[in-house]
């Protein structure tokens, strides 16, 4: 998520080769197509390894497909830097960004958190207070070897905990990237790459050392994630310089769809949380905003496509509590339903409680939180 800020206007390009860099208001509505699939990748896996869904062999193959899904993340960190960095605005305030960044997503956070809370006391589960202010206060991805932490409540929101990061850090690391040559640019992006690729071959080392769990140090530690971030800031400013060169949407794409059907079953474990896919992740996000910025044909700026993708953080928030919800409440009243059936029910029931969600709570918590009337850009993760 991120899920976090929908791609839009570019209204301080930097200086580069007349015809070459993208005008002021362009809009990227191809990455919030994009955003969809990966949203849409999340839900897969969250519902395939849900013990009680469908048979095991179809629950099996299910998840073989969705085996990468949780590389969607690393997609949406590097997504969220890149359109952070491409829609900043000139002469901002830090104290203004952080203000907007909080109104993007906490509204929607708050409510299902509560929502949340009411599904665990149906469920008959009690509620800790501890983890509960973790949650609130999106700290909750700092607690190392907590899962009950991690995935308290509304567990999707881990990445909002690392998002906060990211948000908090922006008007420091957007400065001085901001005044990197080209090439300097490119190395941010190459440096930023290798660390997320080479880094699993060292993470055993450092878990074993500390006796930390070894995906807390992967996968969840907010500041282990910042360098996706900074391979976003840096690459969006290499495509609004025009400088950005790399494969077009068509082979871009492609490479992620190898990358997370076939390459994350040909290495360990550990490589599919965003070591396998990152670099096509990086190709796809530059090539999409490349062909939005040159008015190329691009199939993710359907209009159906960049509503589902507007709407994707909050189907991220509430996708996994349907899935448990809807699941228990099948197997407490004995219903057996197919795979394919409880799977569309599910999509559906998420996808509805997400319009609500974007509609009702999302847009109108930025109106009244920053006072604009404007279309909010919303978030994912």
């Amino acid at each position: 998520m991120s899920l976090i800020a929908r791609p839009t206007a570019a209204p301080e390009a930097p200086e580069s080769p007349a015809g070459s860099a993208p005008g002021r208001q362009t809009r990227l509505d191809s990455l919030t197509g994009l955003r969809w699939f990966a949203a849409l990748l999340i839900f897969c896996y969250h519902f395939a390894y849900d013990q009680s869904v469908g048979t095991p062999k179809h629950l099996g193959r299910l998840r073989d497909v969705t085996f990468a899904g949780p590389s969607a993340v690393s997609f949406f960190f590097v997504l969220s830097g890149f359109v952070l960095a491409w829609s900043a605005r000139p002469n901002d305030t830090v104290t203004g960004f952080w203000r907007r960044r909080f109104a993007r997503i906490y509204p929607s956070h708050a409510v299902t958190f509560g929502v949340a809370a009411l599904m665990l006391l149906w469920m008959g589960q009690k509620l800790n207070p501890a983890i509960a202010l973790g949650n609130l206060t999106l700290t909750q991805a700092w607690v190392p070897n907590r899962s009950d932490w991690w995935f308290g409540f509304n567990g999707v929101s881990w990445s909002l905990s690392c998002e906060f990061l990211f948000y908090f850090t922006f008007p420091f690391l957007v400065r001085p990237i901001r005044r990197l040559s080209v090439r300097g640019l490119w190395a941010v992006v190459a440096l930023g790459n290798l660390f997320v690729v080479a880094y699993p071959a060292f993470m055993n080392d450092i878990a074993h050392a500390t006796g930390w769990d070894p995906k807390y140090f992967l996968y969840m530690l907010p500041a282990v994630r910042l360098p996706e971030f900074a391979v976003g800031i840096a690459l969006a400013l290499l495509v609004k310089s025009g400088a950005w060169r790399g494969p077009g949407v068509a082979v871009s794409v492609a490479l992620s769809v190898t990358a997370v059907f076939a390459v994350v079953h040909l290495l360990p474990y550990e490589y599919r949380w965003g070591a396998a896919t990152v670099i096509p992740y990086t190709l796809t996000i530059a090539a999409a905003a490349r062909a939005d910025a040159r008015g190329e044909e691009s199939p993710f700026r359907h209009r159906v496509l960049v509503y589902l993708g507007e709407v994707s953080f909050a189907f991220y928030l509430v996708h996994e509590m349907v899935i448990y919800s809807t699941n228990y409440f099948l197997k407490q009243h004995h219903m057996a339903l197919s795979m394919t059936v409880q799977a569309g029910l599910v999509m559906a029931i998420a996808l509805a409680g997400a319009v609500v969600l974007h509609e009702y709570v999302e847009k109108p918590g930025v109106k009244l939180l920053t006072g604009k009337r404007r279309k909010p850009k919303p978030a994912v993760g």
